[in-house]
């Protein structure tokens, strides 16, 4: 669990709320990008024989994860991946020392590991379609050099005081008939823009900018490289979120923050409880949703009835730390901060 930057301070059960409320669009939160790391090896007969069903099934989420094929030499050295990158691609293949035993495996968010063939549908399922705290924004310029600026916002505020910012440049489409039989090769890894062990970005002001500048090679496609960026946590090294520049990403500014923020739990550390005074053009049904700052939807509770107010969820069975509530009525998301002591 991220580190706060500040407490919340506890509000008195029965305190007024704001008197207006700013409701927001359905995407209240940024997209949580599946973050999805193939460590593989041309010449290795089991990645032909997995890789191309993981690409297969991939098809089916375009939009919603972000993948990087990084080549360790494992087993074969005689990889031309390994071989063009030898020192960086080992440098990620031993960033997960003791969970990566060999070719193919996937690194998923940076804290699951599946063979490629094991990396199915339910599995995708699981890790796509949610939202989360942390906006991941890559812009970048086209020709042969290129600057890129790399945008980390917190669309909540307070939620990490210090992460680690890792980004690398990518081929997306590589032709080459690989001994193992592959012809298509995907997000080819072909360097690190920043420091390869990543590097530490202060998020205590709710954003973060980070620029680089790099050149295309002249043994790449410039028409297929692009830039994935992602921070991560620096001790358990989960993933919370990923971006290139060809996401749809919302607007990273301080005052859309203060805007987001549309609900006011209370007691706030809460230990059984939390009561919601919702805005008053909330009326019938609603879906409520708890989601942890990696996106990970803790609670679903679809269409409670709203029947006197202020709202009534129960978080007794839920871990200390922070937390994420969105209420969704009539085509519009709503949300607020939780700390569950």
């Amino acid at each position: 669990m991220p580190q706060f930057h500040k407490p919340f301070i506890a509000i008195v059960l029965g305190l007024l709320f704001l008197l207006t409320w700013n409701s927001v669009e359905s995407q209240a939160l940024p997209r949580k990008y599946a973050t999805l790391e193939l460590f593989t090896n041309t010449p290795c007969p089991v990645c032909g024989s997995q890789n191309p069903g993981l690409f297969n099934r991939l098809q089916a989420y375009a939009g919603q994860y972000h993948l990087i094929s990084f080549y360790p030499g494992k087993p074969y050295s005689s990889c031309i991946f390994f071989q063009s990158n030898i020192s960086e691609n080992t440098t990620r293949w031993q960033f997960y020392t003791g969970n990566i035993f060999g070719t193919p495996t996937v690194a998923i968010n940076g804290i699951d590991f599946k063979s490629s063939g094991s990396v199915t549908n339910t599995v995708l399922d699981g890790v796509t379609g949610d939202q989360t705290w942390l906006e991941v924004k890559v812009e970048e310029t086209s020709g042969t050099n290129r600057n890129v600026d790399i945008t980390l916002h917190d669309f909540a505020g307070g939620s990490l005081a210090t992460g680690k910012l890792f980004a690398v440049i990518v081929e997306k489409e590589v032709a080459y008939n690989a001994p193992n039989g592959e012809t298509g090769h995907h997000n080819v890894f072909r360097r690190f823009l920043g420091p390869p062990a990543g590097e530490d970005v202060d998020l205590s002001s709710s954003n973060a900018v980070k620029s680089y500048t790099y050149m295309v090679d002249e043994a790449w496609d410039p028409s297929q490289v692009y830039v994935i960026a992602w921070l991560s946590n620096p001790g358990t090294k989960e993933i919370y979120n990923s971006g290139t520049r060809f996401d749809q990403t919302l607007s990273a500014t301080s005052d859309m923050t203060k805007k987001n923020i549309d609900l006011y739990p209370y007691p706030n550390p809460a230990k059984e409880i939390v009561l919601v005074q919702l805005p008053e053009e909330i009326v019938g049904k609603v879906n409520v949703k708890i989601l942890s700052p990696s996106g990970e939807v803790i609670k679903n509770m679809v269409d409670q009835k709203v029947t006197s107010q202020p709202l009534n969820i129960p978080v007794a069975d839920m871990s200390s730390g922070l937390y994420y509530l969105i209420i969704e009525a009539k085509g519009r998301s709503y949300l607020g901060k939780i700390v569950v002591e």
